[in-house]
Parts: structure tokens; sequence; C-alpha cells
């Protein structure tokens, strides 16, 4: 009885803490069941397990553990109370919750016609669905209510003239919180998707009233036929996008629209690449003969383009909630990554479904907010009024009308040209279609480092006067309301006087005698010469008062409003890869930067991974410079303009690829990555000293060589033992099934490498060790992928600081395992003097033997440890995955069957292992870096160039290899090529041995085989993602990895 009050008193307080904040229905129930179970001399019997549910339900409404069984318990209550008052009250809260566990209407229907956005953006709305398409009319978001007669109100151009425009001095007064001028420049591209007010029609907005980069795909159909190539693939034609009237803006915006632009057909080419579902064909592939191409290539074509556009149109809404809406609250200063969430499933109290992707339209008042050209950088103004002497020549800026602005937009739309002939910026297209990358970039950097304006009273330059004026008139013939109505419908305060609105007399006393009274401020006006909020914390964008807290309600309402971005945002409808691709990593550099990725992506070479520019793009280097200071992480980022890179050379020939690996002018290209996380020599796997590097190798080699037989049978017994444990069998058969890749091939080596370094491996999560298998596997895949392999640049500042703190912690533990904790070498000796020692312990005492310091010897163990465990499970998945076929010959079994039986056997089935690995390697290639001035092939390398070795192509060279796509396990031994991982630290044969003892536990199971179906396929994937590799992997968080992750066998 006492636990059963002290639930029904948990369940009181729970009560109390809502009672406050639900409906009356529930506020009833509550109130009703409050006095019930205060009743002693209640005829309802409460059980603990009901008490239980009930308080579980309070605690966790929307997360209700179900095997408490609350709904059960609620029922039966309800079967045996129905009649009383409770039982009615709650009968009727039943079928509320029920009703509500559903929205009503529905929020979104299967098929392609609702998963991808229209080209005019109708259908938003699922019952409405003109709601927000371009063509229809715009919103009105606040009542006027007080009148603003028009013909009283002060002329427009005189309003510029004394509350707008720019003061002769100072001219310009750069952003207090160090915003770069492409910070607007991507405003603008933002405020052009949303806004595009018709000329004939100033009630019509011509674009969506969506964040769906209408600029980059266009308003309707026909715009967005001109960009697209048509052809299977999905793809914009190159650095193209549909709305000409960004090109009257400065070269930044048109610039950030091609990025958008490259990113849609890196998109579309990832998409046909990889093929999730297995529908698409490379057109190239289909037969011209073929009657239904045509059919085949519009299916697949629309499919992939409107697919890559969600994906697009994500990656657009990220830089939104990550960069600009950093900048705009200021979180730089603070070095804060985090950001607002508006496309979560949200519950209601009494668990309703809070509104979501019922669409949006965009208003008048907003369009008046978004006027920001008192922001215009001193550059981004002298370009302004270049094209405006070009666009309108002999004529001073006063002098030219509405009237002539319109002819001239005429005028621009009758001289039609194709996208594909557009240029911007004094910059000129290539022969195939694209602008320069250096081009790209310079524009960018120059805006970057360029501060903009500050937002303020007599702050807009006078170039802008014309734009001022018809922004102005507009919002009259929009009928506005006034900025005090405006500012109450936002629910802030009114202003009672002009010095209430803007403290400076000289401002506030020209805005009265202007319009008299403070009720009679448009709302335009009032926005623009209104007081800017200070620098202060959660201000960065620092713009006037009422505008700082407009642009967040509006941001909301662009985004959870849309469909697309909450309901239908779904890795079905965009893909796992497309989905995962789009998401906000919140843990990237520059505060969760989405748009430095974007940067990387589509300049590769012409931004840096460590770059203030790359990752604060919307923030001036100064600024940065002093932030990243007071915050301690100045040490991470480069401040100053990137320096660009040249394409790495390749070398494919076997002679040429064989040269570099075997000639102690070259050395491993990342030497000086293992420098940033590794410091000291003995890690001999990623030296710059090819020589030094060499005989720590043979060292090690020689060590390990005494005991070949004992590490040979340890790989055969382990992969035994674990086929074993983690093979499960099928129902109603002696048929057993494993995915081999996952849970044998990828540890076997693991196993070994660990025992080595002397590092526990732990059997589950909460077991005792070092690591679980999973764990200790990630931290190698991660380092060796920062030494060996290609690395997103986007990944490469958290990867350095991750493979250093793994390093740190892997280096401890083999410290500790190698007796470096006692501090005395020869207390560690002295233990095993007269006693008989195992394996581990003479391997140990061979290690301290060479006479290496005790740094230098954990580096070596750790090289070992590195390279004998992450590369050796994907060359031994590679082998496997090569003769499990059943189009391959049955040698490798038979060899298996007698391998005991003599040498002969023993190397052939080695000789098979390097066939496998020669024809399917387990990476495409390694990277080298030249030494000194070198000649390789009909190339000529400076020091520190790098080149990349094509191994996988020199693997088929037929002056190596005759007849080269044969299987043939008696080539010459030393024709084999080995870069990287197991055969640059056991050397080639030892390594090779190795992996034959694994293959020989494999198929010692006679009638292993692939399951069918998916399952039984090794799930790879062949994509220009990685130079490095030539396949590549979906991870279970759906990133393209390098490393192997399923594949399902059975045996009987």
């Amino acid at each position: 009885m006492s636990r059963l009050s002290a639930l029904a008193s948990s369940a009181e307080n729970r009560i109390s803490e809502i009672y406050q904040h639900v409906d009356a229905d529930t506020e009833k129930l509550f109130r009703t069941f409050r006095e019930e179970i205060k009743n002693p001399g209640s005829t309802i019997k409460w059980d603990i397990g009901t008490v239980q549910a009930i308080v579980d339900t309070l605690k966790h409404p929307n997360a209700i553990d179900d095997r408490k069984y609350m709904l059960e318990h609620l029922l039966i209550f309800l079967s045996r109370n129905g009649n009383d008052k409770l039982g009615a009250l709650f009968s009727e809260q039943v079928v509320k919750l029920l009703y509500d566990d559903l929205p009503h209407p529905p929020e979104t229907y299967i098929g392609e016609k609702y998963a991808w956005r229209s080209a005019d953006g109708s259908g938003n709305n699922l019952q409405d669905p003109s709601l927000g398409q371009a063509g229809q009319p715009y919103a009105r978001s606040a009542q006027p209510t007080h009148p603003l007669p028009r013909h009283e109100l002060p002329d427009a151009g005189l309003i510029f003239d004394t509350l707008l425009r720019r003061e002769a001095a100072p001219q310009f007064v750069p952003h207090p919180a160090g915003l770069s001028s492409l910070m607007f420049s991507f405003a603008a591209l933002v405020i052009h998707s949303i806004f595009r007010t018709s000329h004939d029609r100033p009630d019509i907005n011509e674009t969506s009233s969506y964040v769906d980069l209408a600029p980059l795909y266009g308003n309707n159909q026909e715009m967005q036929n001109k960009i697209r190539v048509r052809d299977g693939r999905g793809l914009l034609h190159p650095d193209t996008f549909a709305e000409d009237r960004l090109l009257l803006l400065p070269p930044a915006v048109s610039v950030l629209l091609v990025l958008f632009n490259r990113n849609h057909n890196y998109i579309a080419k990832m998409l046909l690449q990889l093929n999730e579902r297995g529908e698409w064909v490379d057109p190239d592939l289909i037969p011209k003969d073929d009657p239904q191409r045509t059919d085949k290539l519009l299916k697949q074509e629309e499919e992939i383009f409107q697919t890559a556009r969600l994906i697009n149109c994500g990656w657009f809404a990220t830089v939104v909630f990550s960069d600009y809406f950093c900048a705009i609250l200021g979180l730089v200063r603070d070095g804060s990554s985090w950001s607002l969430d508006p496309f979560e499933d949200i519950r209601n109290l009494d668990h309703s479904l809070f509104e979501r992707g019922r669409g949006n339209v965009c208003s008048v008042e907003f369009n008046c907010l978004y006027r920001w050209h008192a922001t215009t950088s001193q550059p981004d103004e002298q370009w302004v009024e270049a094209l405006s002497e070009k666009i309108f020549p002999g004529k001073t800026i006063d002098d030219v009308t509405i009237q002539d602005f319109r002819a001239m937009a005429r005028e621009l739309s009758s001289k039609e040209t194709s996208p594909t002939q557009w240029t911007f910026g004094q910059i000129q297209r290539q022969p195939d279609g694209t602008f320069k990358d250096t081009d790209l970039a310079a524009i960018l950097q120059q805006h970057t480092a360029t501060p903009a304006g500050a937002f303020k009273a007599k702050g807009t330059p006078h170039v802008m006067r014309l734009h001022e004026i018809m922004g102005i008139e507009s919002a009259r013939q929009w009928g506005c309301c006034s900025l005090n109505d405006f500012r109450q419908f936002l629910g802030l305060q009114r202003y009672s006087s002009f010095l209430a609105w803007n403290p400076d007399k000289e401002v506030a006393a020209a805005a009265e005698k202007l319009y008299g009274d403070i009720e009679r401020l448009e709302l335009y006006v009032g926005l623009q010469a209104e007081a800017a909020k200070p620098v202060m914390e959660g201000a960065g964008l620092c713009p006037s008062y009422t505008i700082s807290r407009a642009i967040l309600s509006d941001a909301i309402a662009l985004t959870r409003g849309d469909r697309y971005f909450t309901a239908d945002y779904t890795p079905f409808n965009l893909t796992c890869w497309g989905f995962a691709d789009c998401q906000r990593d919140a843990s990237a550099p520059g505060c969760g930067s989405a748009l430095g990725r974007l940067f990387l992506r589509t300049l590769p070479e012409q931004f840096s991974p460590n770059s203030t520019f790359t990752w604060f793009p919307l923030m001036t280097p100064d600024a940065m410079g002093k932030i990243l200071t007071n915050l301690g992480g100045i040490d991470q980022y480069d401040l100053s303009k990137p320096d660009p890179t040249r394409p790495t050379p390749e070398v494919t020939s076997y002679r040429d690829v064989a040269q570099a690996l075997h000639s102690d002018r070259f050395s491993i290209r990342y030497a000086d990555r293992a420098a940033k996380v590794i410091s000291g020599q003995g890690f001999f796997i990623a030296s710059d000293s090819p020589s030094r590097a060499a005989r720590e190798q043979r060292a090690i080699v020689g060590v390990l060589s005494g005991y070949e037989t004992q590490i040979l049978e340890f790989f055969y017994d382990r992969t035994k033992t674990l086929m074993e444990r983690e093979s499960y069998p099928l129902v109603g058969v002696k048929t057993r099934s494993l995915d081999i890749v996952r849970d044998v091939l990828k540890y076997v080596p693991l196993h070994w490498a660990s025992a080595f370094a002397g590092i526990k491996l732990k059997e589950g999560p909460h077991a005792e060790g070092d690591y679980t298998a999973q764990e200790l596997f990630d931290i190698l895949a991660d380092i060796y992928s920062f030494l060996f392999l290609d690395v997103p640049a986007a990944k490469l500042l958290n990867l350095q600081q991750k493979v250093k703190a793994d390093i740190a912690k892997l280096l401890q533990k083999i410290d500790a395992h190698l007796g470096q904790s006692t501090g005395i070498f020869e207390t560690i000796r002295s233990m095993f003097v007269g006693r008989n020692k195992s394996q581990k312990e003479e391997i140990r005492d061979k290690l301290w033997a060479l006479g290496y310091s005790p740094d230098e010897l954990a580096h070596s163990v750790l090289a070992v440890l590195v390279a004998c465990s992450v590369e050796l499970s994907q060359s031994i998945v590679n082998v496997v995955n090569f003769y499990i076929d059943e189009n391959k010959p049955r040698d490798v079994q038979d060899l298996v069957a007698k391998y005991g039986s003599g040498k002969q056997n023993a190397q052939l089935l080695s000789g098979y292992v390097l066939e496998a690995l020669r024809l399917d390697p387990p990476f495409r290639g390694a990277y080298q870096q030249a030494l000194q001035t070198t000649a390789l092939g009909q190339q000529s390398l400076a020091p520190k160039e790098p080149v990349f070795l094509d191994i996988a192509q020199a693997n088929v060279d037929s002056q190596a290899f005759p007849d080269p796509s044969l299987v043939n396990p008696t080539r010459p031994f030393d024709r084999y090529l080995a870069s990287d991982g197991p055969a640059r630290c056991l050397g080639t044969e030892f390594s090779t041995k190795i992996i034959a003892s694994v293959v020989r536990a494999v198929f010692g199971y006679k009638t292993i085989k692939r399951a069918p179906g998916q399952s039984g396929q090794l799930k790879r994937l062949k994509a220009d993602v990685f130079k490095t590799s030539t396949y590549v992997y979906l991870s279970p968080t759906q990133e393209l990895v390098p490393w192997a992750t399923s594949m399902v066998v059975q045996w009987d």
C-alpha cells in the first residue's frame, strides 16, 4: 500500500505540473482524476500496475512505455467503471487521444506526384494546391488599423533623401558584428527565392513562397526546361540558372547559384552511380536500337532530376539553418553550433499534432522587411553604379525614374538569350560552358574579405535610390499597415514617439517633420530607418529592432510550412544516401557550417580545409581573427586567403607505378599528416624517410617471422571460431547462414593486431576491456583513412583532431602493455627470467631487444596495429568475394581440401590470393610525393609534389601481366605491387600467407556459397567519390566509406 500511495502521489505531482497548460476538457479530466485518487472512500480500485502505467504516461507523454500496458489498463478500467463520472471523462479522452494519433487531414500522399516539387511550387498544400504557387497573390499578415491616406504621405524621393540616403561623411560604416558582404549575397539569394513582384500586377508574386531555389530551377516548367540537359541523367546545363534578374545583382549572388547548380549535378551523378534501387542504367549502355530507349531515358531522367532537386533544396535549407542562422543570431561569437529545428514532428500536450507542412504564402509586409540595401558593401556599391551607367546611359541616379526601370526590364526580357550563354562579373565561360573555378572562387573570397555595411538610418547608398523609391511606392500600392500596426501584430510594444523609434534626434526630428505623428509612420520607411539592434548575445545581424524579431518568424513559417522539408523529407523520397548527404553536421568546423562543405565540394582546389574563408565565409577574416582568439581556436584555422592547389598528376603504367613504389626518391604523400597526429620516430608506415622506414619495417618483420606458424594458426583458428559462433541456423533445414563480412572477416585481423598491441577487446559495451571490436575498428579505420586515403575535405579538420586524440589513447595502452608504465626495462625482463613465457611475452621481449626508445617502440607497435587491421580485413573480404562466385574455378576450394599435403599447394594458394588482389585490390591506388626533382614517366615532379599511383590500372598492364584478365596463380611473385597497409608492414609474402590462412578456413566449408538475392552480394558501389577507392560502401549512417559492410553466406 505504501508503494501504491507513493505512485499515486507521483501522479498527483505530475498532474500539478502540467495543470496550467492544458485545454478545458483535459483540465476537467485531471481535476476529476485528482479528486478520485485523493479520495480514500472511492469505489474505484487502483492496482499498482495501473498506477505505474499512469505515472509513466504522465512523465513521458511522447514516449509511452507500452510494456506497462497503459492502454489495456485504461480500457479495462473503462469497461468496469464506464458509468462513473471519472470513467465517462476517461472515455471521451481515449477517443480524443486515439483520433489525435493521426493527422487530419493527412499530411501527405504516396506517389511521385506528391513526392516531387512542381516547377511553379504548386501542390505543396494538398488541400489547396495553389497555396504559395508562383503567379498567385501576396498575402497580408497584419491588419491596418490606422489610416495612411496615400495622397497625404511624403514624396518617396524626399523620404529617401531625408531618412535613408547614406551620409557624405562617414560614407560607409562597416557592419558592427563583422558580417561580410557574402552574407548579404546569400541573403539576396534567399530573398529572391521567395519574392518576385510582377511589374504588370504588383499584387502578384511571380515566384513560389518556398525556399526551393527558384532562381536556379525557375518559376515554371518553361523556365526549368531551358536549363535541363534531359539525357537520362537528371543534369542541369553546366553553371547555368533560370532567373536572369540575378544578373542585375552583384556577381557573388550568381556565383552562389552556380555552386548550387554544380551541387545538383554532383548529386545527380551520385544518384545514378549509386543506383540504390537498381532501377536506373547508364544511358550509354542502352542500345541505340532499343525501341524502349526513349521511354526508359525519359522516366529515369525525371526521377533523377526531381530527386536531385529535393536533395539540393535540402542543402539550401541546411545552409540557411547553419551558416545564415548562425550569422543572424551571432552564435559564431560563442563558438556555438546550436540551431533551431523547425521541421520536427511536435505533439501538443493534448497529444494532437502541431501543424507543419501545410504550405506558406509570402506577405507584402515581409516583402517590405527584406530591403537590406544599407548593408551594401563599398565594392558592390561601385558595381551597381557601373551597371546603372551601362543600362541608363546619360542619366544620373537622381534622373532615373520608375518608368525608366520598367522600360529597361521589358527591353532586357525581349532580348532573351539562352541561360547557357549568360555571364556575370566580367568572367567568361570556357568552351565546355563552365566558368573557371579560379574566377568563381576569386569573387566569393573577395566578398568574404569585404565588410558589409551596417543597418542604419541614412545608411543606404545613393545608387540604390530608385530601388528604395520603388519599394516605398509598392508598399503604398499594397495598402500596407503602419509600423506600429505591424509591431502590434508581432506582439511588440507600439512606439509612442519618434524618439522611441529612433533615439537619434536628427533622424527622429526629420521623420516627425515628414509624418507628423508616429502612428502615421509607414511600414517600409519605419523598418529601414528604425534604430538598429546593437551587437550583443543573440544578435549578429543587427538590423532594426522590428526586423530582427520578424525575420525569425518568417524563417520558421517558410520552412515548417513546406511539406517537402517536413512530412515528405524522407530517406525514401531523397534516397538513403541523399537524405544523409543534405543533413546538417553540427560538429563540422565553422560552428556546423554547410556552406564550407559546399565550397569544398564544388571548388575543391580553391578552398582549403582549415581556412576561415571556407568555414566562416559570412564573416570577415578580421572579425574571425578576433573571435577565434577569444574562443581559443585560432590555431586550428588559417585567416589568409587560400592558395589554389593544382590537380594531382596520375601514373597508370606498371613501369611508372613500380618505379615510384620501389624508389627512395618517393615517400608517402601524407607523412606531413602523420606528423600532425604523432610525433617522433618508429611509425614506419607513414615515415618521411623511406630508408629509415625500411629498416624499422625489417626489424618488426624479423621479430614476427619467428612466430609465423603460430600467427597463421591464429588467423585460421579465429576465423573458424567466429564463423561457428556468429552463424545461425535456418528453420527446418541444416543450412547455416552468416554475415561473413560484418561478423567475421572485418574482425579477424583486429583480434590478432589488438592482442599484439596489448589492447583488450570487450565482449560488449559494458564488459571489461579497452574497446569493443567495432569501436576499435572504427578508430583504426579513421587513422588509416587520415594517413593513406582520400578524405572528404569537409571532414579533414575534425578527423585530424579525432585521430590525434585516439592515437594518444592507443599509445597509452600500448606503453602499458610494453611495460613502460614501470619505467624500468630491466624490471620487465626480470619478470620472465627462468619462467615459461607466453608467445605474447616472448614477442614483447624481442621487441625491446631491438634497442628502440620506449616511444619509438610504441610507435612501431601502433604501426602494426593500424596496418594489419582494417586494410587487411578489406583485402580478405575482396579475396573471399572474388572466389565465392559460382562462375569462378573450384581450384581454391580444391587447394583448401589438400592444403597440408605439400609446400607447393601452399604456394599455389598464395598465388590465388595475389591474383584476386591484383584483379580486385582493396584500394585503387596510393599517393606518393617526390622527395627531390624526379622524372616519372612523361612527367617531371618537383620536390614534395604529390603523384597518384593507379595500382589497379597497373595491375592489368599487359606488359607486366600477360593475359591480365585471366587468373594465373603461377605468375612471378616479384611482379606484384605492394603499396600501403599489411604488405608495407609485414611484407607481401607474410601478409599473403595470412590472407591464405583465412581463405583456407572459409573455404574449408565445402558447400559455402552466397546467400540468395541481395543479401549474398558484397554491398559495394562503383562511384567516383574517392580517387583511392574503386568501390565505396554505405555505412549504417548512409555515408560513403571505403570499408566493406555486409555479405551473407550459407553452408550446409
